[in-house]
């Protein structure tokens, strides 16, 4: 493969050559927006660093491809659209770039042969429409990655950076950086993709190498954080009251909220992730 057949996809009359030559129309019910300008998706693939193995998600026509597999000694991307396989394959010909027809969301990384556990990299311009389920299959599986790095819509961004106690902040806030410290690389404007979408982007970076920053179990925890974000217009006193998750009386969630020296007039997102810890812990399990 020579360089130009790369440079292709850096250029939006070139681009558009190459998707009708494959007769390929971007499918905006998959969320597909190729990223086109050349300095974000470095953004990217300078974010990833290097290493042995990177998987990328939602590799479309390979234009993140064609700079990952110059930094990693195998590079294995991921669509679930098989109109991009005779092009990916022929700008990616190489033996160490893999391209595999599959849903992200369903992948079993066990299968995968990603090398040493947590030393992966996870990247990708990732669709917006599943953006909250693509995060969620990211964190759960970060045992086989060191780090992530995405191409997200500007508002899930700025939501997942936000601090949690804020009012920026939601439930994937605290799921996020539960686990992972957050890092914003850059802001992309519409026009940076073909066909530019309707909203700003960002990409984030989101490290997975220091432990978790709550001492509860798992699953209880984001159990109460669901909970109270499903009446984030409630007080967190009237979410634990009216949520069904919990079943509590108006007397217990007064005891709690008491010994967790948590204000029962804060709204979801003004508890840190500290508050929700110790609320987990006098909860228990809520099932």
């Amino acid at each position: 493969m020579t360089s130009e057949s790369c440079e292709s996809l850096y250029r939006r009359t070139s681009l558009k050559r190459l998707l009708r030559r494959f007769d390929i129309r971007a499918d905006r019910n998959k969320g597909q927006h190729f990223l086109v300008e050349r300095k974000y998706l470095e953004t990217v693939a300078e974010g990833a660093g290097t290493g042995e193995v990177v998987l990328e998600v939602g590799a479309g026509p390979g234009s993140l491809t064609c700079l990952l597999k110059e930094k990693f000694n195998r590079t294995i991307a991921v669509e679930i659209d098989d109109r991009f396989s005779d092009l990916f394959a022929e700008l990616n010909p190489e033996e160490s770039v893999e391209f595999i027809r599959a849903d992200f969301l369903n992948l079993d990384f066990t299968e995968l042969n990603l090398g040493q556990k947590g030393t992966a990299r996870l990247v990708g311009n990732i669709p917006y429409n599943i953006t909250g389920k693509i995060l969620e299959r990211a964190v759960s599986g970060r045992e086989y990655f060191s780090k992530a790095v995405f191409t997200l819509q500007k508002e899930v961004g700025d939501r997942i950076l936000a601090d949690p106690g804020t009012k920026g902040c939601g439930a994937i806030t605290y799921f996020v950086q539960g686990y992972a410290e957050v890092v914003h690389l850059a802001d992309l404007p519409p026009e940076a993709f073909y066909p530019p979408p309707e909203v700003e982007s960002s990409i984030v970076e989101l490290d997975f190498s220091s432990k978790k920053k709550f001492e509860s179990d798992d699953e209880a925890f984001f159990t109460v954080i669901r909970g109270l974000f499903n009446y984030r217009r409630k007080t967190v006193r009237k979410g634990l009251i009216v949520s069904p998750r919990f079943q509590l009386e108006r007397g217990e969630v007064d005891e709690l909220l008491d010994r967790g020296n948590i204000d029962p007039r804060n709204r979801p997102e003004e508890l840190t992730l500290e508050d929700y810890d110790r609320l987990t812990a006098l909860i228990g399990d809520p099932g």
